[in-house]
């Protein structure tokens, strides 16, 4: 995970420490000095209430104007309710058992779920041993380069894909094989992901997400008729209206209408 992501998911911790601080540093200001302590948080009361406007109206026009704001504020809903609504006793009890008896496919099975929990340094300890132990399990390979991915580490989650591809062609419904094209994308190489991505599409059809990053990789290199085709169906992909499918449509929905705009290289 990058510093400045690091920073941003510690940053709503950090405001509201500072919230909890204020009136006690109010306090301890009208010890000293009580007539510039009020002075002061009248000030800091018209202060939050200009600004909590000012957010309100650039909120309210960007919900208005901007598809993919829309898309964006469902999208952060969705995973704060899956991170607060996640049972972790199938976790728990998998690091139960683990502690009785271990073996690659126990580590495995606790890797996958701190994964989907959301707790990545313990994905990480249980998923690395498990692709020590178990060099030629495809489903091994897959989770070890999503938890990569996570991680902020394509270079290496580029060859947890390929192998999980080699092992198992296909795996995951053509997942691990979109994955790695992804992977190949976020490491700069847009000529081989735009191959990987074509592969995938022919051999699996395609989601809003798999076509919005073709279309990424056809415009990046150069191929801007076929970018604006899969940009096209992605926007009317079929498939369920998940929140991020949506945030993909609504990505590519913009994209079909700002034709020489270069497309975000991060998304969800």
């Amino acid at each position: 995970m990058s510093a400045a992501r690091a920073a941003l998911r510690h940053l709503p911790f950090a405001l509201l420490l500072l919230v909890g601080l204020c009136p006690v540093l109010l306090y301890l200001w009208h010890q000293q000095d009580p007539e510039s302590a009020v002075r002061l948080a009248h000030g800091i009361h018209r202060l939050l209430q200009q600004t909590l406007l000012a957010t309100g109206l650039v909120l309210l026009g960007l919900l208005l104007l901007f598809p993919p704001a829309r898309a964006g504020l469902r999208l952060c809903f969705a995973h704060l309710h899956r991170q607060f609504t996640t049972d972790r006793g199938p976790l728990l009890q998998a690091l139960g058992e683990l502690r009785h008896f271990a073996s690659p496919q126990r580590h495995f099975e606790v890797g996958r779920l701190a994964l989907a929990a959301g707790d990545l340094p313990l994905a990480a300890q249980h998923l690395d041993a498990a692709a020590a132990q178990t060099p030629d399990v495809a489903a091994v390979h897959y989770q070890y380069g999503r938890l990569l991915l996570r991680l902020g580490q394509p270079a290496a989650a580029r060859g947890a894909f390929a192998t999980a591809e080699r092992l198992d062609p296909g795996h995951a419904f053509g997942d691990a094989l979109l994955q790695h094209g992804r992977a190949l994308w976020l490491l700069g190489q847009e000529s081989a992901a735009t191959a990987v991505f074509l592969s995938h599409r022919q051999r699996h059809g395609g989601s809003a997400q798999s076509l919005y990053w073709l279309g990424q990789a056809l415009r990046r290199t150069g191929d801007a008729a076929a970018a604006h085709d899969a940009f096209a169906a992605a926007a009317t992909a079929p498939g369920p209206r998940t929140a991020e499918a949506d945030w993909y449509r609504a990505w590519a929905r913009l994209q079909l209408h700002r034709p020489r705009a270069t497309p975000p290289r991060s998304t969800p």
